[in-house]
C-alpha cells in the first residue's frame, strides 16, 4: 500500500530536506556559499598557521581552503570552547543554521526523537597533535579535554548536547565519503521508519602541520589550485568546513508545514576492495547504478552530476570512465561539475557540502561552474560546465563521493517539488 508519503516504486517512506547549513572557505551561510559557487570564486589561498606545537610560533604557509568564522558566531552557552576542536565548532554552527531554517522551535519540541549522524575523516587532529607535543617535547601531561576534542564522534556529541537531541546518533568515518555516507545512513533510518527527523552531514578541520606534510608525501596535493577534470590539473587542495542537513519524513514535514528544500531519493555505497588509493571505475559505476536503482530512476532522468572531482589525475579519469559506463551516449550531454574548486577537498565534510551544492542547484534551476579553468582534457570527455552557471530544468541529480580505501557513496537527489509529482517525476523503473 503506497500513498503520497511513500515512494510509489520502492515502498519506503519519502525523505525530504527541510533545513541546510554550511561553514566553508567558500561562504559561511547558504547565500554566501551559493554566490561563491555561481561566481566560480574560490576560497583557496595561502594559509598561515603557527603555534607552540610547531616550534615556538613558526609560521608555516601552504595552499588550503580555510574557514574564517565571522566574529558574531557564538557557541551555545553550555558548550565550553575548551572541549571542542574546530571540526566540532564547524558542525555546531552549520547545525544551528539548518535548524533555524527548518523551524528550530517546532523541532526541539520533539528533541527526544531527533538523531544526529555526522561524518569526519580525521576528527580532532589538532588536539592529538598538541597532546603529542606536550608529552614528547614539553614533558608535560596533555590537556584534560584532549580525548573529548580528539575523538571522531565529538561533533556528533557537541550537536546532540547543544540541542538536547536524544534520537539515534552516531559518527561515520569513511575518509572522503564520510559526509555522503552519514547522509545516506540518516536517509535509511527515516525511510525505514526508525526515525522521523535526523540531522546529517559532515565536518572536518584542516590537518595539523605534520599530517599536512604526510599528505604532501602522497604526491596528491596541488601547488597552485584545484582544477577538476581539466587537462592541466595536478592535484587536490585540502579544505575544511561543515554542512548539516535536516532530513525528515515527508509526512513529518508536511504535518508541521515545514519548507521543503529537496528530497533524498536514493543512496548507494560499496567498496572497490582493490587498492588503498587507486580509484576503481567499475565499482564507481556500480555504485552510481545502485543509487539509480535505489531511487527507481532511469539513467536518462538524471539532469546533472555533482562529481567527486578532486583534481587528481587518476580520480578524475576514473570517475569520467565510470560516468560513461553508466550513462552511455547520455554521458556526453550530461552536465558535470565539481564544487571542490571553490571549497577545496574538505575530506569528511566534502560529500555533505556537495550534497548542499547539488540541492541548491536543483532548487535554483542552474548548475554552478567547475571553477575557472577551461582547458578540456580529452581523457575526461564530459560535459563540464565552465565559466558561468548553466540554466537547467532537471528534477534529479547525483552527488558522488569516492574515497581512499575504495569506499564509494552516491546520493540520488530530487528537486524540492518532487513530492508534488511522484509519479510524473519518477517515471518507470528499469533494470540498469
Amino acid at each position: 500500500m503506497t500513498d503520497a508519503m511513500t515512494d510509489s516504486l520502492t515502498g519506503r517512506r519519502r525523505v525530504v530536506v527541510t533545513g541546510m547549513g554550511v561553514i566553508s572557505a567558500a561562504g559561511n551561510t547558504l547565500a554566501d556559499f551559493w554566490d561563491h559557487l555561481c561566481a566560480g570564486r574560490s576560497g583557496i589561498a595561502e594559509v598561515q598557521r603557527g603555534g607552540e606545537q610547531w616550534g615556538g610560533g613558526e609560521a608555516v604557509a601552504h595552499l588550503a581552503a580555510q574557514v574564517r568564522l565571522p566574529g558574531h558566531y557564538r557557541l551555545p552557552p553550555h558548550i565550553s570552547p575548551e572541549s571542542l576542536d574546530d571540526f566540532s565548532v564547524f558542525a555546531l554552527h552549520a547545525a544551528e543554521q539548518a535548524l533555524q531554517q527548518a523551524g528550530m522551535a517546532q523541532l526541539l519540541a520533539r528533541r527526544q526523537s531527533i538523531g544526529v549522524v555526522l561524518g569526519s575523516a580525521v576528527g580532532g587532529d589538532e588536539a592529538r597533535n598538541l597532546a603529542t607535543y606536550r608529552v614528547y617535547i614539553k614533558q608535560r601531561p596533555p590537556a584534560p579535554q584532549t580525548i573529548i576534542r580528539a575523538m571522531a564522534n565529538s561533533a556528533v556529541g557537541a550537536v546532540s548536547l547543544a540541542y538536547g537531541l536524544q534520537g539515534p546518533s552516531h559518527a561515520v568515518s569513511s575518509a572522503c565519503a564520510s559526509g555522503t555516507h552519514a547522509i545516506g545512513q540518516a536517509y535509511h533510518l527515516i525511510a525505514s521508519g526508525l526515525a522521523d527527523v535526523m540531522l546529517a552531514g559532515g565536518s572536518e578541520q584542516l590537518p595539523s602541520y605534520s599530517l599536512y606534510r604526510s599528505w604532501r608525501q602522497m604526491r596528491v596535493l596541488s601547488p597552485d589550485g584545484c582544477r577538476p577534470f581539466c587537462a592541466d590539473r595536478n592535484g587536490m587542495v585540502l579544505g575544511e568546513g561543515a554542512a548539516v542537513l535536516v532530513l525528515e519524513s515527508l509526512a513529518s514535514a508536511q504535518a508541521r508545514g515545514a519548507p521543503i528544500l529537496g528530497e533524498i531519493c536514493g543512496f548507494a555505497m560499496n567498496a572497490s576492495a582493490t587498492d588503498w588509493t587507486i580509484p576503481d571505475s567499475q565499482t564507481m559505476a556500480r555504485c552510481m547504478t545502485q543509487a539509480l536503482g535505489s531511487a527507481g530512476w532511469d539513467a536518462a532522468q538524471v539532469g546533472f552530476i555533482n562529481a567527486h572531482g578532486t583534481g587528481t589525475l587518476l580520480n578524475d579519469a576514473a570517475e569520467a570512465q565510470a560516468i560513461h559506463s553508466v550513462f552511455g551516449a547520455h554521458a556526453r550531454d550530461l552536465p558535470v561539475s565539481s564544487s571542490k574548486a571553490m571549497h577545496g577537498h574538505a575530506l569528511g565534510a566534502s560529500g555533505a557540502l556537495e550534497c548542499v551544492a547539488a540541492l541548491l542547484a536543483l532548487r535554483e534551476g542552474k548548475i554552478p561552474p567547475n571553477g575557472d579553468s577551461h582547458q578540456a582534457d580529452p581523457g575526461c570527455p564530459l560535459n563540464i560546465i565552465h565559466g558561468a552557471p548553466r540554466a537547467h530544468g532537471g528534477a534529479y541529480a547525483l552527488s558522488n563521493s569516492f574515497a581512499f580505501g575504495g569506499l564509494n557513496g552516491v546520493l540520488a537527489l530530487g528537486r524540492q517539488d518532487c513530492h508534488d509529482h511522484p509519479h510524473d517525476l519518477h517515471g518507470s523503473h528499469h533494470e540498469l
